[in-house]
């Protein structure tokens, strides 16, 4: 798809981005779309780790690690990783779909999710190594591109502009609103990693480690144990609602940012045929 043209914001309409904005959209996409959005996320992410799990593939990577071999563990990141690039895209086009007054269709998410895999991975990388490199210079360099970058993944999946045209558009996008882009992808990711910690306290209990951790005085590695069928689950279930979420809010921010650039589609066609 053709990238479109970036006007001058006062042009596109006059309401900032926010995280009301933000956030109400991406509450918006879930709510509207419960089962395409949850279900997508539940089916690529959570079930195959849940399954696995219960096979005893996740204690045998661990024991693996453990032994200093890698390989198993490796083969299980790259399925994980795969399968988490095909989710992302799915929400995306999840989040386009609600953009342009229409229900998300598992199917489409599905094919969307599974033609742009690879070149989010490429951005993905790409987004990775750049941050990277700028983190090593003295941290804010790396802030300013990730914010500079923040809406390259989005970009991928909704509108093609290839590899390098996703980071050229994000930066488009996000340039007049970076402080406001800071401010909102800062407050997600803090939410994130509170639920994520919550959530991984509540893996330890289940695991019943928290005495091997603490115990002693001495740093030693536990050996899992199984915790139950329906403790995963629950683990399961909201560890996808918060990814969910999370994946939806920098799509819903790239949606923000080029309505607040462009004005909605409605505004375009308006001005197209007036």
């Amino acid at each position: 798809m053709a990238s479109r043209t970036t006007v001058d914001p006062g042009i596109g309409g006059s309401r900032g981005i926010s995280v009301g904005n933000v956030f109400g959209r991406s509450a918006n996409v879930i709510k509207d779309n419960p089962l395409a959005t949850l279900g997508t996320s539940f089916a690529l992410i959570a079930l195959p780790q849940l399954l696995l799990g219960q096979i005893g593939l996740s204690a045998a990577v661990f024991d693996n690690i453990r032994a200093g071999s890698y390989a198993l563990a490796g083969l299980y990141g790259i399925v994980v990783g795969l399968l988490w690039l095909i989710a992302s895209g799915a929400l995306v086009q999840a989040t386009v779909a609600h953009d342009e007054g229409r229900p998300a269709n598992p199917r489409e998410m599905l094919r969307v999710g599974v033609s742009r895999c690879l070149p989010l991975f490429a951005v993905y990388m790409l987004f990775t190594l750049g941050i990277s490199a700028g983190m090593m210079f003295l941290v804010v360099p790396g802030i300013m591109l990730a914010v500079m970058w923040s809406v390259s993944l989005p970009a991928i999946v909704a509108e093609r502009p290839g590899v390098f045209g996703a980071f050229g558009r994000s930066r488009a996008l996000t340039k007049g609103a970076r402080w406001h882009v800071f401010g909102i992808l800062l407050l997600a990711f803090v939410i994130y990693l509170l639920v994520s910690m919550a959530v991984g306290v509540a893996s330890v209990a289940g695991y019943g480690s928290l005495g091997a951790l603490t115990g002693g005085g001495q740093v030693r590695m536990p050996i899992p144990t199984q915790p139950s069928l329906v403790f995963q689950l629950l683990q399961s279930i909201v560890s996808t609602v918060v990814l969910t979420w999370f994946t939806t809010v920098g799509a819903s921010l790239f949606i923000e940012l080029r309505d607040w650039k462009e004005g909605p589609d409605a505004d375009r066609l308006a001005d197209i045929f007036a």
